[in-house]
C-alpha cells in the first residue's frame, strides 16, 4: 500500500515537473494559465503510469534492441526537442541551473512519449501472413483521396499554376527545352493537352496518380491483413489532411515526383514484407518499372535516390539480383540515353549548375553579413562573384533566390570558369568560420529538420490559382461559391497548430519512430523501406533554395504508410505482440 501511494507521490511530482518545464520551453510559465498547468501534468501522469510497468517487456527484448533503444531514445528526444524550438528570450534571461532544468525537462518530456507511442504500438499482435485481395480494391482504397482531390479540382477550376508551373507549360508549347525543369514532366504537359489544352487535364493525371497510389497503399495492407477498419480511417484521414489533396492540383513536378517516391517506397514494403520473393512476379516488376521510370525523370534528385537505393536493396535480397539487377539497369541505362543522346538531339538546354550551390551560397553570405574570418583574398574574390556591400541587402536566411536571381550583380561564371578555386574558397571559409558556416545552414535547411517555423522565417505552403496576369490567358473559373469558400477556409492557416501540421518536419521525426517501433518488432531490414525518403530528405537539405512545402510533400504521404509499416510483421523474422498484457 505505501509502495502504491509513493510510487503515485512520485509520479505526481514527476509530472508536475515535466508540465513546467514543457510549458517554459515554449511560453514564459509565468503566463501561463493554471488550468493549462495542471491538464499538462494530468497527461504526463497518465503517460508516466502507462510506461511504468514497460520496462519488464523491454527486459526481455534482445540485446542489440536494447542498445538500440538506450541509443534511439536519447537522440530522437534531444533532437525533437531542439527540432520545436523557438526563439526563448524569455527563457534564456534565467539562471543557468533553471535553464538547464528545463531543458532536460523537454528532453525527458519528450522520452516519455516516444516511450509511451512505442509501447502503444507493440502491444498490438501484428497481422501475418497475406490473403487474396481483388485488384479492384485498389480503385475502392482511392476513392477518399479522389473525392479530396475532386473537391480541389471543383473549387480551384482548372487548376493552379506558378511561375515555375508556366515555364514549363511554355516549353511545351515552343518546344524550346530546358532542364531547369525535368523535361519529361514537360513531355507529359506536351501529351495530355493533345487530349485538352488545358492545365485541367494535368490535374486530373496528378489526381489520379495520387489517389491510385493511396488507393494501392490500402490495397497491399488488405492483403497483409490489416484490419478494414484500420485502413479506411488512416486513409479517410490521409485524404482530409490539408497537406494532401490540394497539391494534386497545383501543376508543379513536385507532385509527380512525391507520388512516385512514396509508391516507389511501397513496392519496397512488398519486397521487405515477401522476403524479395514478389520479384519472381512479372506484374512487381512491371510496376517497379512504372514507379522507377517516374521516379528518376520527374526531379533531378530521383536518380541518385533510385541508384543508391537499388544498391542496397540488390544485396540484402541478393537471391533476387538476377530479376532486380535487369530491371535496375534497365531504368539507369535509359536514363542515361534520354538525358544524353535524345536531349542532345533535341538541344535541351542544361540545368544551372547553380541549383546546386544553395547551401554554399548561403554559408558564404552569412559569413561576409556577420563579417566573418575572411582573408584579403576571399574577400577579393567574393566581391568578384558579387559586390561585397550588396551581400547583407540581398541575403535572406531562408532563401537563396534573391542572391541568386540577382542576374545583373551575381556573376556565377566566376565560380563556372574556377571550380575547385570556388570550393577551395567555400571550405576554407567554413572551416575559419564554422558557427557562421553551421547557422546558414541550419536557417536555409530549416523546413528539413525544424518542427516549428522560425519567427523570421516564412514557408511557402501551397497556390489555389492560376498565375495572374499571365502570357497565356489562363484563369480561374469559379463553378460554384461553396465549394471555392469552404476549400479556402479549410485551407487557411490561422493558428499554431495549423501552421505545424504544414511543417515536413513533424512528418519526417514522427515516421522515423514509428519505423523505430517496426525495428522493434521484426529487424534491421525495415529501414530499408525507408531509405528513398530518408535520401530525398537528405539531397533537399544539401540544395534546398527555399521554404517550400512542395520539396517535401513526399514525406506527409509516407507518413501514413509508416502507421501501417509499424504494426505488420515481416518476414523472415517476424514480430507479433512484443508485450503481453
Amino acid at each position: 500500500m505505501k509502495r502504491g501511494l509513493l510510487a503515485i507521490a512520485v509520479g505526481i511530482i514527476a509530472a508536475l515537473f515535466l508540465s513546467v518545464a514543457s510549458i517554459f520551453y515554449f511560453e514564459p510559465i509565468l503566463n501561463a494559465h493554471p488550468l493549462l498547468i495542471v491538464a499538462a501534468a494530468v497527461v504526463f501522469f497518465a503517460l508516466l503510469w502507462y510506461i511504468r510497468p514497460f520496462g519488464k517487456a523491454i527486459s526481455a527484448w534482445t540485446k542489440p534492441k536494447k542498445v538500440s533503444l538506450a541509443i534511439f531514445l536519447p537522440l530522437f528526444s534531444v533532437l525533437a526537442a531542439f527540432s520545436m524550438r523557438g526563439e526563448q528570450a524569455f527563457l534564456l534571461d534565467n539562471n543557468p541551473l533553471v535553464i538547464g532544468a528545463v531543458y532536460g525537462g523537454i528532453f525527458l518530456a519528450v522520452a516519455v512519449a516516444a516511450l509511451a507511442a512505442i509501447r502503444f504500438f507493440l502491444s498490438f499482435e501484428a497481422p501475418t501472413g497475406e490473403r487474396n485481395v481483388p485488384f479492384y480494391h485498389i480503385f475502392l482504397y482511392m476513392l477518399p483521396m479522389l473525392g479530396a482531390s475532386l473537391f480541389m479540382f471543383i473549387a480551384f477550376f482548372p487548376a493552379a499554376m506558378t511561375p515555375d508551373s508556366l515555364a514549363q507549360w511554355e516549353q511545351a508549347k515552343t518546344q524550346e527545352f530546358t532542364d531547369w525543369h525535368p523535361v519529361m514532366f514537360t513531355w507529359t504537359i506536351m501529351l495530355l493537352t493533345k487530349i485538352w489544352d488545358s492545365p485541367g487535364i494535368i490535374a486530373l493525371f496528378q489526381i489520379a496518380l495520387l489517389s491510385l497510389t493511396m488507393g494501392y497503399m490500402g490495397y497491399l495492407m488488405r492483403r497483409f491483413n490489416v484490419h478494414p477498419v484500420l485502413i479506411w480511417a488512416v486513409l479517410i484521414v490521409a485524404a482530409v489532411m490539408p497537406t494532401s489533396a490540394i497539391f494534386s492540383i497545383i501543376i508543379w513536378k513536385d507532385v509527380t515526383y512525391s507520388v512516385s517516391l512514396v509508391f516507389f517506397s511501397l513496392l519496397l514494403v512488398l519486397l521487405v514484407k515477401t522476403g524479395g520473393e514478389e520479384a519472381k512476379k512479372p506484374s512487381f516488376l512491371i510496376l517497379f518499372l512504372i514507379g522507377s521510370f517516374v521516379l528518376v525523370f520527374f526531379r533531378h534528385n530521383g536518380f541518385p535516390v533510385f541508384v543508391i537505393t537499388m544498391l542496397f536493396t540488390t544485396i540484402i535480397y541478393r537471391h533476387a539480383w538476377k530479376r532486380l539487377v535487369p530491371a535496375a539497369l534497365f531504368i539507369i541505362v535509359l536514363h542515361q540515353v534520354i538525358t544524353g543522346p535524345v536531349y542532345d538531339s533535341l538541344e535541351v538546354v542544361g540545368s544551372d549548375p547553380q541549383e546546386a550551390l544553395s547551401i554554399p551560397t548561403q554559408q558564404i553570405a552569412n559569413i561576409v553579413v556577420n563579417d566573418g574570418d575572411m582573408t584579403d583574398a576571399q574577400r577579393e574574390y567574393i566581391n568578384r562573384l558579387m559586390p561585397l556591400e550588396l551581400w547583407e541587402e540581398k541575403y535572406n536566411p531562408y532563401a537563396v533566390d534573391p542572391i541568386k536571381f540577382s542576374w545583373g550583380d551575381y556573376d556565377r561564371w566566376v565560380i563556372y570558369n574556377d571550380w575547385p578555386g570556388y570550393f577551395k574558397m567555400w571550405g576554407a571559409l567554413v572551416v575559419q568560420n564554422p558557427g557562421l558556416a553551421i547557422e546558414a545552414f541550419l536557417k536555409e535547411a530549416s523546413l528539413v529538420w525544424q518542427i516549428n517555423q522560425p519567427e523570421d522565417g516564412y514557408m511557402n505552403r501551397y497556390v489555389t490559382n492560376l498565375y495572374h496576369g499571365n502570357e497565356f490567358g489562363l484563369v480561374n473559373t469559379v463553378i460554384h461559391p461553396f465549394p471555392t469558400r469552404a476549400a479556402s477556409s479549410y485551407l487557411k492557416v490561422d493558428s499554431g497548430v495549423e501552421e505545424i501540421i504544414w511543417r515536413p518536419a513533424l512528418y519526417t521525426f514522427l515516421t522515423v519512430l514509428l519505423f523505430y517501433i517496426a525495428y522493434v518488432r521484426n529487424n534491421w531490414r525495415v529501414w530499408l523501406m525507408l531509405l528513398p525518403v530518408a535520401l530525398n530528405t537528405a539531397a533537399v537539405a544539401a540544395a534546398i533554395p527555399a521554404q517550400d512545402f512542395r520539396y517535401l510533400y513526399g514525406n506527409p504521404l509516407f507518413f501514413f504508410a509508416a502507421i501501417f509499416i509499424a504494426l505488420l510483421a515481416f518476414a523472415p523474422k517476424g514480430g507479433g505482440r512484443l508485450e503481453r498484457n
